[in-house]
């Protein structure tokens, strides 16, 4: 089908896409956006509005709440026999989209008090940030542990005077012991 002459897609949340050259993917593609991924709704028709000289204008709607709109979009469509075939695999569209809060989504979340824009983050980036935490509390053990073999055991020599009857500052004192099995003749 050529790319240019599709009027309408409808686009199912829970459908993969159709595929002939790549791995199927899912229909509807959430990214994030300031109202999150947690209201995805069923059906999202995008409209073809016209050509720009290199690719399809799409306007895509859906049944949300006055609360919420559409952000930012990209239409994507497997090409038939190559990536920028303009004939495209009937049923290969996907839509990537953001989901935004409208103005009177933004009051109900400053009114609201208990609620912030962190409440409407998707579930992939509270994911990151947990993964994230677990690797810095990792490398912070390991930092620790390796200061405790190579630095923990060192204790200062402290020394008051030495057989002269001078006193003299404890880094002036006698030095550590050798380490095991050292042998003076490698001095």
């Amino acid at each position: 089908v050529l790319l240019r002459e599709v009027q309408v897609l409808t686009l199912r949340r829970g459908a993969y896409t159709t595929a002939r050259r790549t791995a199927a993917v899912p229909q509807l593609q959430c990214t994030g956006g300031t109202a999150g991924c947690s209201h995805v709704p069923e059906v999202i028709q995008c409209y073809n509005k016209g050509w720009d000289g290199y690719d399809v204008q799409w306007q895509c709607k859906a049944d949300l709440e006055k609360t919420y709109r559409f952000g930012q979009i990209e239409v994507s469509c497997e090409g038939y026999d190559y990536p920028d075939d303009p004939y495209i695999l009937r049923g290969s569209c996907s839509l990537l989209f953001r989901l935004e809060l409208t103005a009177e989504g933004e009051r109900k979340v400053k009114n609201s008090g208990s609620f912030d824009y962190g409440f409407y983050q998707s579930r992939k980036d509270s994911s990151d940030s947990s993964t994230g935490a677990i690797v810095v509390i990792i490398l912070l053990v390991l930092a620790f542990g390796v200061y405790k073999l190579f630095l923990g055991n060192q204790q200062p020599q402290q020394s008051f005077g030495d057989s002269n009857g001078f006193a003299s500052p404890f880094w002036q004192g006698q030095q550590a012991p050798p380490p095991p099995g050292f042998k003076s003749s490698f001095t």
